[in-house]
């Protein structure tokens, strides 16, 4: 699934500013038969949590950790050229034009076995305030005056590998810049039959990964109730589709009318609460009277302890993230309400997808069955723009303007 590679079929031009896709296209053939060989495969259908044989989380991936006061910096930055977002400062509450500097760069010479790769996709998540600071985290955070981590999709412009062909498309952490120098060990490439942004949307380790680990954390049972805070996300709609098609009643939680109409009318939640409009306590008894067994938390704060109080017995809580904290000057992020966990007994875990790059075939082949049958919908928020307006695209995260999956597109297809 993951290495199949095949001519695009077919391109989806996006007409405007932003790009909203609630259905999916027709899918070619081929691509509908890798979703029928997935669930034959019975790779459809996710072990509980963790797997029962064995324990295949690979923290190796995001390096050395941290001491618990201060992030380990990354040795190197992300090499490439043109138009270049350089971490010039670490943001101090949200993200400034101050903080980086914009710079054009020649690109460097290739290696044996590197490539030059033209971005053409930037993806923008909420985790690239986290990396741009020193605080603790999962990963070696972005070290001063290197290109900002993000990932890409882009095309092959030169290469000095035999694995990877001048004109092909692929994907890789290839940072907020116009071109990427990268290892052949280091890109991928993308779903095939599928439009470009997909790739870091649905069919992403950020995105899909995450969610699909998430749910599993949650432990889906059929009748039971999960509740998704970010619901209209590009990560909470994913886990919010992913538990109703699981069997769940799912409630999800929204800031805005366009994000709660989108989940209610496409995606078709059976319950959505706004809560800039209506306190979540009594939102959550109008939608779950019966309780919550089950939350994917993407937003922490307040919201995380009002949901400790609503937990059914035995209930599961999968800690994604918590986005409003991240613009904090202090890396403390206090819980009320924690005695909870004891008095319900309840079980939390935080994760990050890139422990899991082993589940990867087994949730895109879930995902792509979903995508084909149409219970899957992807809302895509796409500014096509240039790399020197990152920090305006990327601040629309933490404001909630963005609809679905933020990416900037800084080149054509």
């Amino acid at each position: 699934l993951v290495h199949f590679q095949h001519p695009r079929l077919f391109t989806k031009k996006c007409a405007s500013r932003r790009l909203t896709m609630s259905d999916a296209p027709a899918v070619p053939f081929y691509v509908k038969a890798m979703a029928v060989i997935g669930r034959m495969a019975k790779h459809v259908t996710a072990e509980p949590w963790p797997a029962p044989k064995r324990d295949n989380r690979n923290p190796a991936i995001t390096g050395e950790q941290d001491d618990g006061s201060k992030a380990v910096v990354e040795a190197e930055g992300i090499k490439g050229g043109g138009q270049r977002a350089l971490l010039a400062s670490r943001p101090m509450g949200e993200i400034k034009e101050s903080d980086f500097k914009i710079v054009e760069e020649e690109c460097p010479e290739l290696g044996p076995g590197e490539v030059l790769i033209k971005n053409i996709y930037i993806s923008l998540d909420p985790t690239h305030r986290l990396w741009a600071s020193d605080q603790p985290q999962y990963m070696a955070c972005v070290g001063i005056n290197n290109c900002m981590r993000a990932g890409i999709v882009g095309k092959v412009m030169k290469s000095n590998s035999r694995k990877w062909k001048e004109g092909t498309i692929c994907g890789g952490m290839g940072g907020v810049q116009e071109y990427f120098v990268a290892k052949e060990a280091s890109i991928y490439p993308v779903i095939p039959g599928v439009p470009l942004p997909l790739n870091l949307s649905l069919f992403n380790v950020v995105i899909g990964l995450t969610a699909w680990v998430g749910v599993n954390i949650c432990e889906p049972k059929p009748g039971q109730t999960m509740v998704v805070s970010g619901a209209a996300g590009a990560v909470g709609s994913v886990a919010a589709q992913l538990a109703k098609a699981r069997g769940m009643k799912v409630v999800g939680l929204a800031g805005s009318e366009s994000k709660c109409t989108w989940l209610k009318d496409e995606v078709k939640l059976d319950g959505v609460i706004n809560y800039k409009t209506e306190e979540l306590d009594v939102g959550l008894e109008r939608c779950c009277p019966e309780g919550v067994d089950a939350y994917f938390d993407n937003v922490g704060g307040k919201t995380l302890e009002t949901m400790l109080t609503k937990m059914n017995r035995f209930g599961r809580i999968a800690y994604c993230g918590h986005i409003s904290g991240y613009n904090s000057e202090s890396a403390a992020v206090s819980v009320n309400q924690f005695q909870m966990v004891l008095m319900r007994r309840l079980k939390i875990q935080g994760f990050i997808c890139v422990d899991h790059m082993d589940e990867m075939v087994k949730c895109f082949a879930e995902l792509l069955d979903l995508y084909v049958r149409g219970k899957m919908k992807v809302q895509e928020d796409i500014q096509e723009t240039k790399v020197s307006n990152y920090v305006q695209c990327v601040n629309m995260l933490y404001t909630g303007k963005n609809s679905g999956k933020l990416m900037m597109k800084v080149s054509e297809e």
